[in-house]
């Protein structure tokens, strides 16, 4: 086996999703495609009720976060609600297109090729890279912006920003871990 395709099989966050063999069956791409679509519904709920939460704490003012000036409070409670309905259309979409996938035999051809793309890989290889080259950069304009708001915002924008950093550095340290252990067996 070379190197590559060692890669490629560690990279698999999911193994058996992506990388189909060219002669697999239907049954097969919807039992993957069932499960894709049991964990993103799962998704979907958490973060609905993440948002029904957040919302809740932000009217009743129980948010510990939010006692600080109005100014803070209002900053802190949209980003955190604009970032939950985000992630929550990306999630809703994926079910959507799961769930035509599952519903007609063309359509889950179509989103296998999709997902197994190489030009589309490759280009979130690189979307990918450039983003975690631009993360300090990123951070500078993100804690300066958080401090023209409030000290809170500001503290708050660092804070995410470590702990972003350090879930980085885990999962940096994991594929490490994982290649060295792949290669060791061979």
């Amino acid at each position: 086996m070379s190197k590559l395709d060692t890669l490629r099989r560690g990279l698999d966050l999911f193994p058996g999703e992506k990388d189909p063999a060219p002669g697999r069956s239907l049954d097969a791409m919807r039992a993957d495609a069932r499960r894709r679509l049991g964990r993103e519904s799962a998704s979907v709920a958490v973060i609905c009720a993440s948002i029904v939460a957040l919302s809740v704490l932000a009217v009743t003012e129980s948010l510990p976060a939010l006692r600080g000036s109005t100014l803070s409070s209002s900053f802190l409670g949209g980003v955190l609600m604009g970032l939950f309905c985000v992630a929550g259309v990306v999630s809703v979409r994926q079910v959507a297109a799961l769930r035509r996938a599952l519903a007609d035999e063309r359509e889950l051809r179509r989103y296998y090729a999709r997902e197994n793309d190489e030009l589309t890989a490759h280009m979130e290889r690189e979307v990918a890279r450039t983003f975690v080259r631009a993360i300090p950069a990123l951070a500078v304009v993100a804690i300066f912006a958080g401090a023209l708001v409030s000290f809170e915002a500001m503290a708050a924008v660092a804070a995410t920003l470590v702990f972003l950093s350090l879930a980085l550095l885990a999962v940096k340290l994991s594929y490490r871990a994982r290649f060295r252990a792949e290669a060791e067996t061979e």
